[in-house]
Formats: C-alpha cells, structure tokens, sequence
C-alpha cells in the first residue's frame, strides 16, 4: 500500500555500528554524456582524472516485523506456540495468548537459512525445525529439546521445507516442491542420525500420485495428510504407505501450504494459500466447511496462511506471513484473536532486504526495491523516507513478491519492478505508484533490470537468460540465454549497446556484444552482482569480495575499488545494486547491511576532534520500544548506534539477530535530514517482557569521533 510522499522517517534497526572513514580509490568518472540513463540521470559533467570516492551517508537501515510468522506448532508438552520468524531466521517461543517466552537457543544465536516448517515429537516435547531457503549454512533439520536447546543437525536426502512428527516421534518429510517423494525417518539421538523406514514414490497425476509436496500433517493413528500443489490435492496416506484416498480434488487453484487435523474429531484443516481459505475436510475426506478469504480484516489472509497447527482443546493457529501475525481460530473456523495485538510491522523507513536501487533523474530521489519487506522504497536525497508502496501478494497493484529489480524509465520516471518468485512478475507504475503502467509476464527469478536505449533489460538468474522487453508494447524483442549457467546482474554500455552480466557461481563478468555473443571474459574478487556504467568505466558490484571493482570499459583493466568489508561508515556488506546520480555520486545497496550508501569523489572532511552530540528520548507503546533523538556535529555524522539492556536478564538486543545475546551491541538507527543535525529514530521490533530496561545512544561523526552515551531508563507495563 502505497503512503504519500513527504512522510517523516520513522525509524529502523539492527546491526553493529562502529563508525570509521576508509579511504577508498578510484579511478575518475570522464564525462557521463556517454553514461547509460539507469544510472547516471540527467547526463553532466562529473570531475577527471583519478580521485577518491569519500562515503557521504548511509539511507535507510535494517529493520523487520515483530513476526513474520511462516512456520508454526504447538507443543503438547510446554504448552507453547512455537513460530517461526521467516525474516530473522529465529523461532519464537509464545504463550498460547500470544506473549513473548523467548526464542530457541542456536549456536551463533541464529539460524543458518530460513525458518521453514516446526513438527514436536508428543511424547517428550521435542522439536523439529526445516531450514531452507537462499543462505542456508546449516543441516536441513534441526532438532531441539524441549526447552529450545539446540540438539543437533540433521542433513537430508532432498532440501526440506516441510515436515511433521507422528505419535510415535517418527519424523514425515515430503520432497518439498521438486521430485515425488514422501519419507519416514527413525531419528536416533544416540546417533544424531536419521534413517527412512518407509519411503512412497509414486510420481504421476492419477490418484495417489504425487507431483510437488508441500505441507503435512498426521493424526493420532499416525496416518498421513500431505498436499500435492502439483496435483492440486490433498493425499491420504496409512503409516505403512497405502494409499487411502485424495481429498479436495478440483478445489485448490494453486498453491496449497499448512495441514493440520482435530484429532478429537479427525476434521483435516488445509491452507488454500492461493485463495486465502482454510477448508475443513472429515476425516473420510469430504469437505464440510470453508473460512477465511484474501484480505487484512480479521480472519482474512493477504497471502493465504502457511503452516497450521491445532491445540487438544480444539484451538486451530494459522501463520499469517503477509500478515505479519499468527490468527486464531475455533474448530469450527470462527475468528477468535490475533498476535502480536497491536500490529507491529517492520519500521517504515526501514529495510528488511535490499537488493536494488534507482536515481530518479529529476529529483535525485532514491528507489530501492526491498526484497524480504515485499515493497519499494523511496528516499529523498537527504535520507528521508517519501513513498512506500507495496505489500505481500501475487497481484496488482499493491501486491509484491520478493521484488529484487528496479528500474526508472528516465523519460517519464515511470518505476518498473521485477518480482523474483512469479506472479504480478514485471510491473510498470506511475512515479508515484499511484496507477499500473503495464504488467509484462515474465519468467521466474528475474534477479535484475536495466534500462537502456527505451529497453527494459530483465535477467533471469536461473536457469540463466536475458530478456528484453519493450515496455510500450510488453513484448519481448530478443532473448539471450546463458552459455555460463546460473547468473545475476547486468549492465547495459550505451555507447556501445555491450551488455555486461556478472556470474552467480564464478569470480568473473561476461562482457557481450549487441548480438549476444560472448566478446570478453573479465576476472573479479568475489561473486558479481550489479553492474553500472559510466563515462569510461564499469562499476561491478562483489557481493563476496565486499567491494565496488572499477574497470576501464575499453581495456578492461581493474583501475580501482570501493568499500571493504564491515558494518562501519565507508564499508560495505554484500553489496548488490548500484546506481548513480547526475552528479556522479554513486549509490551502493547493502543486501546483508540492510542499506543504502552514498560515494562522492570528493575530499574527506576536514579533520577535527570535536566531539558530536546528541539527544535520547524513548517511548513505549504496547510493550514496543521506540528511540529517538536529533544528532548534530559540524563534519557531519555518520549514523547513530542504539544499546537496548533487559535489566532482569542482563541481555542486549541484537536486531540483526532479532534475538538477546549476553553481548552488548550497538544497533544501527535510522538517520535522515542535513547531515550537521540528523533526526534518527530506532524501534525494538517486538514486543518487551514486562520489566525494566536501560537504553543507551552514541552517534559518530565523519571523522569517526564518538558522542558521549546519552542514557535513559524505562519500564514495561
């Protein structure tokens, strides 16, 4: 949903900030009439000869929900709801009303991947976690104790989304969203090992036959309840492997997510994800009920719900993740409540993944699409949040689906967005979001644009291809596909109509002509993302090497880099889109950081040790805490870090973790306005346990001089 421009800043969070001024040589911008119009705006002359590009401001900064709730059970034994934060990669332990316990405990405090699916072994408590997703570092299968100890890790045959535990503790993963298989595994703690004890493979359309699994479920004779998103039904299976019989055939037009069933009355609950119902089947698999719809009111779905879970006294849980809240239910489908009460969405200048960004060429506004926050962002030069449009779904013309590309056509500033996962796919908007241009079906995982000549040039990150598009008509003019397998980011040379397209599995750049045909390999540090051209010089983005690499784009030689690697002012933290404005200052997203920052060749600032100042005030409002403050210093100041300590427990809140650590850590704020006297505001993104807390605030300038700590202590209702 798009809010008008002209907005204050709200705030945001996470991160160590630890402020410093690397020196970062480049090679000089020439001229930018030659300058491709994504990225240089209005073509001026920007300064010769070799400089230093000097970090001017950090834009924006990492943020999430209190919960983005994806996988969701209760458990038998504590009474507890466990929910998994899809964006933290943490896993909430909740009463059953909706109040914060705490998190399961990981080694390194977070989850290597994505919280997927959750399944408790009922007879000890136990618990399973899928972990998948882009980033994975751990085992496909976590398993804890009862009270959230991790145990151990388990790595599967296939990736695992999905999975459940029957009465008996034995575990049920389907072969989530690729081949046909569904298996039973024994799991020995002794070991730390899992075994199938039963495998069904039976790949087809007919009945009983599996296309691509998603969720699962058992009842109390370990039978099992698994949907086919493939088939479009649901499967009915015996702990042995015979088939019983499908339910819901020709109900589900598309994606089908969380199952779950009533043991005291043996009803299925099935997430009708792509209708935003719950449908309700006996225990023979007739339907008998339907609840629910697409929309934000009470009972409703903005993306259909993903994981179910369903409590003995016959209280059904739905993770609702575009609703950024668990909903409750009666057996019979009536809407009971939902938490957290009050809402608390992820800050509204804040950034829970960036991927890519844009210059408007009028006003220098700032365009970034947020991948995970499912919107695009936009900031006025100075850092102040103006428009934010968007919201999670599969249509327009607020709907977005982990948009990763963003492009301006610099001749009408129409704003067009790429959605990775499918359907709205491109997107064209009016600069103010305010109407749909044109909605261009694309393939999946369209991972970058570039604008160029009056063409929209739209990667396909895998397999691997390049389309383009024209954007007047919506149809494709030429398609290129990739002869290096999986790729990334690409930039278009307007002088020479090259295209440049960096790898997602190699250090290198393939440099290609107007026709598509590979002229030049170039070697980099790192893995490639986005590339931008200007003047005489391509800038790629290494999202591993923690730089911006400039080349001559006529020699090809490496003339000089940006960044490095780190948190702090001047540093960069997988950096991914890049962009310039007229002035040839150069933009640079943090996909990791969570940011935007702004380069200039320019002198540093003058050194001084003049210490900045600044003032803390912090409210709380329905048990969420809120940090805010004016920093002010003559060189200018680089950001504001904000210490949050629980006094009863003695722990600091991480916000790039989301969770507590016994460390004290600074979280990066939010900064906006002249950078001699910045507003900055930072948000606890969830709800405080009631008790006392201290908050601490230090801002650093330029130069990398620190503030003295401005304290203030509050307590939590």
């Amino acid at each position: 949903m798009s809010q008008r421009r002209r907005h204050a800043v709200l705030s945001a969070a996470s991160g160590l900030l630890i402020v410093a001024l690397p020196a970062a040589t480049a090679a000089a911008d020439h001229s930018g009439n030659a300058a491709d119009s994504r990225h240089s705006g209005a073509a001026r002359a920007v300064p010769a000869g070799p400089g230093t590009y000097v970090p001017q401001r950090i834009i924006g900064g990492p943020s999430s929900p209190a919960l983005s709730a994806w996988g969701i059970v209760h458990n038998p034994v504590t009474n507890e709801i466990l929910v998994g934060d899809y964006l933290t990669s943490q896993v909430r332990r909740m009463t059953r009303d909706g109040r914060y316990l705490g998190d399961l405990q990981n080694p390194g405090s977070r989850i290597g991947g994505v919280a997927s699916a959750l399944g408790v072994d009922p007879r000890d408590g136990s618990i399973y976690l899928a972990v998948t997703g882009e980033g994975r570092t751990s085992d496909d299968v976590r398993k804890y104790d009862k009270f959230g100890n991790y145990l151990f890790g388990l790595d599967m045959p296939t990736s695992t989304t999905w999975l459940t535990v029957d009465k008996d503790g034995y575990l049920w993963v389907p072969s989530a969203y690729k081949g046909a298989r569904l298996t039973r595994y024994r799991v020995d703690n002794a070991t730390k090992s899992a075994t199938a004890v039963l495998t069904i493979s039976k790949p087809g359309t007919g009945p009983g036959q599996f296309g691509s699994l998603t969720g699962i479920g058992t009842d109390n004779a370990d039978n099992v309840y698994v949907a086919d998103v493939g088939n479009k039904v649901v499967h009915a299976y015996t702990p042995t492997g015979a088939w019983r019989f499908d339910l819901g055939k020709g109900l589900f037009p598309g994606d089908i997510r969380g199952v779950t069933v009533d043991n005291s009355t043996g009803n299925i609950y099935v997430a009708n994800s792509a209708i935003g119902t719950i449908e309700v089947f006996s225990k023979t698999g007739t339907r008998i009920k339907t609840f629910g719809g697409i929309g934000t009111g009470n009972g409703q779905f903005i993306d259909g719900a993903r994981q179910l879970t369903m409590t003995a006294d016959g209280n059904l849980y739905a993770a609702d993740y575009g609703g950024q809240r668990v909903q409750r239910f009666t057996a019979g489908g009536s809407f009971a409540a939902f938490f957290p009460n009050p809402p608390m969405p992820m800050d509204r200048a804040g950034i829970a993944q960036s991927r890519a960004l844009d210059i408007d060429p009028v006003t220098g506004d700032i365009v970034m699409a947020d991948a995970w926050g499912q919107r695009v962002l936009r900031y006025g030069p100075d850092g102040t949040l103006l428009d934010s449009h968007g919201r999670r779904g599969s249509t327009t013309p607020d709907g977005m689906n982990y948009p990763k590309g963003v492009a301006i056509d610099p001749g009408t500033r129409n704003v067009w967005v790429a959605n990775f996962e499918g359907a709205p796919d491109l997107v064209g908007y009016t600069k103010d979001f305010g109407s749909v241009v044109r909605r261009i079906v694309t393939p999946r995982f369209i991972n970058d644009l570039e604008w160029s000549g009056g063409l929209l040039y739209a990667l396909e990150r895998r397999p691997g291809a390049l389309h383009v598009y024209n954007p007047a008509t919506g149809g494709e003019v030429r398609t290129w596909g990739s002869t290096k397998g999986l790729i990334r980011g690409v930039g278009v040379d307007a002088a020479t109509k090259n295209v440049w397209i960096t790898s997602d599995t190699k250090p290198e750049v393939y440099v290609l002509s107007p026709a598509g045909a590979i002229i030049r390999t170039v070697p980099i540090t790192g893995l490639g993302w986005d590339v931008a051209i200007r003047g005489d010089y391509a800038y790629v983005a290494s999202t591993t090497g923690n730089t911006v690499q400039i080349f001559d784009r006529r020699t090809y030689a490496l003339v000089g880099t940006v960044g490095g690697t780190g948190s702090k002012f001047g540093q960069l933290n997988q950096p991914s889109g890049l962009a310039f404005n007229s002035a040839g200052s150069l933009y640079v997203v943090e996909t990791a950081g969570s940011r935007v920052q702004q380069f200039s060749v320019a002198a540093p600032p003058p050194a001084e040790a003049v210490k900045p100042t600044t003032t803390i005030a912090a409210t709380v409002v329905g048990g969420q805490l809120t940090v805010t403050g004016r920093a002010s210093d003559g060189s200018g100041i680089a950001g504001v870090g904000v210490r949050v300590r629980d006094l009863t427990t003695n722990r600091y809140f991480h916000a790039t973790l989301g969770t507590w650590v016994t460390t004290a850590t600074l979280n990066a704020g939010i900064v906006w306005g002249p950078i001699t006297a910045t507003d900055w505001r930072y948000v606890v993104p969830g709800t405080l346990p009631g008790r006392s807390y201290r908050v601490d605030a230090v801002a650093t300038d330029r130069r990398g001089n620190a503030s003295a700590t401005m304290t203030t202590t509050l307590s939590v209702p």
